[in-house]
């Protein structure tokens, strides 16, 4: 594998060669403002290629970030575009190359890696463990059962992208969280959108952009897609449903993924009745539930160190599996997390090296473990459906121990 054709990305050499890839990848369209973006993409985060005859044909480009455990936070590495071309299918060039990131990003001291994946199944041979269901929503806006009455919003425009980045950093979170750090990020997702619309309110301190929503519109009725929000506050989050309410009378419906912390069918008027009645239809009332995104831990100590846990108490013997162990090359001091640890999960938890014969022992894939520390599901869940398995004392015990709520990054990447 050393021999492998791979380095860093050269952005005046490599970049045609990389937006051909996102072309015959169908990312983009063959235009000059969809290739601008590509490029600008590519001077943000840190990116390695892999070469044929010395042009780029794949290329694995990641960004710094954070990501909220419980009270807590973690340095995250944001695996942010896998991209391959027709001529590279099936040379193992993205997996390696999402391995040999996933190194450089635990050697700059990150705690955590995460992704959105195309499909179930690749990421999961780096190490990658699926997250929680989110639920997306369809809603007709006229039946939000919302009091509130919105102010008139400002227009919110791409070049507001710096404004719109920091209300992302300072909204309202819970457990899981994910910040991206560079503003650039925010920036390409607001010029990636088809006819946008973005309305928000700068109620924070020096008039800076305290809570909006930002998305696509489709026809005069929609369905709207909400694809950023951002709201300090409850009176802030009311203001955001009562102002997509307010745009009821001509749009027929939205849908978002649910923002996060409740429940958006608690807040709408007889949603049998409206799914019933809107069946089959173009704005149809729909709940999905769909897991799109997966994390791993680069960091056992940093993860663990962090983890303060309401629950009883557990320590046991950990065999770990970490298929980095045999991907990576020999360029790389770090191989992954594959060993023998004893670990103490409750009020103040740690992990070593080692292990006690008068302890349990669970063995697990680094994917599933990632999956049980997060609070993705519980023990009993992942020794049915993943690679996890020890007896069942201490499968009830882990059950008891790690009570956490679902994570939700509320950031997409």
């Amino acid at each position: 594998m050393s021999n492998r054709p791979f380095r860093p990305l050269d952005h005046e050499r490599d970049i045609k060669a990389i937006q051909r890839i996102w072309i015959e990848c169908g990312w983009i369209e063959d235009e000059d403002d969809d290739k601008k973006i590509v490029s600008d993409f590519f001077k943000t985060g840190e990116t390695e290629v892999a070469t044929i005859d010395g042009t780029a044909e794949c290329s694995v480009h990641w960004t710094p970030g954070q990501v909220q455990y419980q009270e807590e936070t973690l340095a995250l590495g944001a695996v942010t575009a896998v991209t391959t071309s027709h001529v590279s299918r099936k040379q193992g060039f993205a997996q390696e190359l999402t391995a040999r990131s996933l190194a450089r990003q635990f050697e700059s001291g990150k705690d955590v890696s995460a992704l959105g994946m195309f499909d179930q199944g690749f990421y999961n041979r780096v190490g990658f463990g699926t997250g929680p269901y989110e639920t997306l929503i369809q809603f007709d806006p006229s039946t939000l059962m919302v009091n509130t009455r919105a102010r008139a919003p400002k227009r919110l425009t791409e070049d507001d992208y710096k404004q719109v980045h920091q209300a992302m950093l300072h909204r309202k979170k819970t457990h899981g969280a994910a910040d991206l750090f560079p503003p650039e990020s925010i920036s390409f997702e607001l010029r990636w959108t088809d006819k946008p619309f973005g309305l928000g309110y700068f109620d924070g301190p020096n008039n800076s952009l305290s809570h909006f929503i930002w998305g696509e519109m489709k026809g005069e009725h929609g369905p709207y897609e909400i694809t950023l929000r951002a709201y300090q506050t409850t009176d802030q989050l009311f203001e955001l449903l009562a102002l997509i309410k307010s745009l009821g009378d001509q749009v027929n419906s939205f849908n978002t993924l649910e923002f996060g912390g409740f429940q958006l069918q608690d807040l709408l008027r007889q949603p049998f009745r409206t799914r019933r009645s809107s069946h089959g239809g173009k704005h149809e009332q729909l709940l999905q539930a769909v897991a799109y995104w997966q994390m791993r831990i680069l960091n056992l100590e940093t993860c663990l160190a962090k983890t303060h846990l309401t629950g009883p108490g557990v320590r046991f013997n950990l065999e770990l599996i970490d298929p980095l162990e045999v991907v990576l090359d020999g360029n790389f001091s770090w191989k992954g997390l594959s060993g023998a640890y004893v670990v103490d999960l409750g009020p103040e938890s740690g992990i070593r090296p080692g292990s006690e014969k008068k302890l349990p022992t669970l063995r697990a894939s680094i994917n599933a473990f990632s999956r049980l520390w997060f609070g993705v599901r519980p023990a009993s869940n992942l020794a049915i459906a993943d690679n996890l398995s020890g007896e069942e004392g201490l499968i009830n015990a882990l059950d008891k121990a790690v009570c956490l709520p679902r994570p939700h990054f509320g950031w997409d990447f």
